[in-house]
């Protein structure tokens, strides 16, 4: 009988060691996931930015930014209307992006992602734009949605040698840098 029930304890710890382990993830698995989920909410946003320039729907937009940044940006309506200007009625016909950027996980929140695409317009010109959102915050669900656009109305083969934005990427704000004022720098 002892030999029985000892052999039915050993069986049972293997089972449950097997489940345990095939039941959590690989940091890697987390990561990927994570690149997934981050990429996905960074489209999401990027779409509707793009949808709001090219209709230049400044109400859209600034529903798009957190009701924090939305408090914090100074002078929001007028930084809204030089970003839609800065097109000159040019609208933007496609994005070519690099996989986003974050900082943060579910775990320990917040979620920020960080978004950097060359758009080519109209006129055949091309701009930076930078679109940094803050995606999870449990704690502080006013600092959910966009924080920071920054746009660079210049290619990245006009990028004067000495230019350096005067933001960090956890800044709140909306910035545009103008080829003119970036070789003045």
């Amino acid at each position: 009988m002892k030999k029985a029930t000892l052999t039915m304890l050993y069986l049972l710890m293997i089972l449950s060691a097997v489940f345990c382990l095939a039941g959590c993830k690989t940091r890697t698995d987390e990561m990927v996931d994570l690149e997934t989920y981050t990429t996905k909410q960074m489209n999401k946003t990027k779409k509707k930015v793009i949808k709001c320039m090219n209709e230049q729907d400044k109400e859209g937009l600034k529903k798009l930014f957190s009701k924090d940044a939305q408090k914090h940006i100074e002078d929001l309506d007028g930084k809204l209307d030089q970003l839609i200007g800065a097109f000159n009625g040019n609208k933007i016909e496609s994005v070519y992006n690099k996989e986003p950027a974050f900082k943060g996980s579910e775990q320990t929140q917040p979620l920020h992602i960080y978004g950097d695409y060359t758009l080519k317009l109209s006129n055949g010109k091309k701009y930076i734009l930078f679109i940094n959102i803050c995606d999870m915050d449990d704690d502080y669900q006013e600092k959910r949605g966009l924080f920071q656009l920054s746009l660079l109305a210049f290619s990245d083969e006009e990028i004067p040698e000495n230019f350096r934005r005067n933001t960090t990427v956890d800044d709140y704000g909306i910035f545009v840098y103008t080829l003119e004022e970036a070789q003045n720098q």
